[in-house]
């Protein structure tokens, strides 16, 4: 049986060479199958923060879409529209929207404390409304009014006051964000895939504020907050480049 067996010749088996293992087309397939595994992961991770930002999207309760602001004197007077939830509710679960458009005055002094409201104008283009700004209950030195109505941030907007028969100050609001600076769903997005491990499986509501200091030149920054119905209130602050600072 051992002769017969070694009578019969098998076939050699070559192997790969070394130049095959380190060759072009060998490296080039493997590089690619890399590539593809790298590429479906991201494709993954991609679509698991899409997914993630078009529900906090459409879970919106309140956006604050831009805000224009000036000062007078002690008065610093800031204007924002957008969208918001009605009723008015921080409980986890966004409502239907209804637009707003809010006149906020704030007194850097005590010189009109004494007062309970403001009557005023706001001038958007050309059109002119009557206004009546009233004192914030738990702010003696600051004061509002909402228009109920949404304004597009193209407009011109000026705001004049009348404090006295001889003071009434009037002035034209410029943006608190610079041309470049993101808009509010580009905020939503960074703040979205910054939060979005601590609120997966969560229901929740979004807020999408303006923070601003008109005493510093740094500008207006977005503030995003995702309230879930548990109770828990997950935040941070959004650059106008886009960029998560807090």
């Amino acid at each position: 049986m051992k002769k017969w067996l070694q009578k019969i010749k098998l076939p050699k088996i070559k192997l790969p060479s070394k130049k095959f293992w380190f060759g072009k087309k060998f490296l080039i397939g493997i590089a690619l199958v890399a590539v593809v595994a790298v590429g479906g992961f991201l494709a993954f991770n991609g679509a698991q923060k899409s997914t993630m930002y078009n529900t906090a999207l459409a879970n919106v309760a309140e956006a604050r879409h831009y805000m224009k602001r000036a000062s007078a004197g002690n008065l610093e007077i800031s204007f924002f529209s957008g969208m918001r939830e009605e009723p008015y509710n921080q409980d986890g679960v966004a409502g239907k929207l209804t637009p707003f458009a809010i006149i906020n005055l704030t007194v850097k002094d005590d010189s009109l404390k004494d007062f309970q409201q403001i009557e005023g104008t706001v001038k958007i283009d050309q059109e002119q409304v009557p206004v009546m700004l009233t004192r914030n209950p738990y702010d003696v030195l600051n004061f509002a009014t909402d228009l109920a109505r949404a304004v597009d941030i193209g407009k011109d907007v000026e705001v004049t006051l009348f404090i006295s028969s001889t003071n009434h100050p009037t002035v034209m609001l410029e943006n608190a964000m610079g041309e470049d600076a993101i808009d509010w769903k580009e905020a939503l997005r960074s703040a979205t895939d910054k939060v979005g491990d601590k609120i997966k499986g969560a229901k929740f509501e979004v807020y999408v504020k303006i923070i601003d200091n008109m005493a510093k030149d740094s500008g207006a920054y977005w503030y995003v907050q995702f309230i879930t119905t548990d109770g828990k209130i997950h935040s941070c602050v959004v650059a106008p480049d886009g960029s998560v600072i807090g």
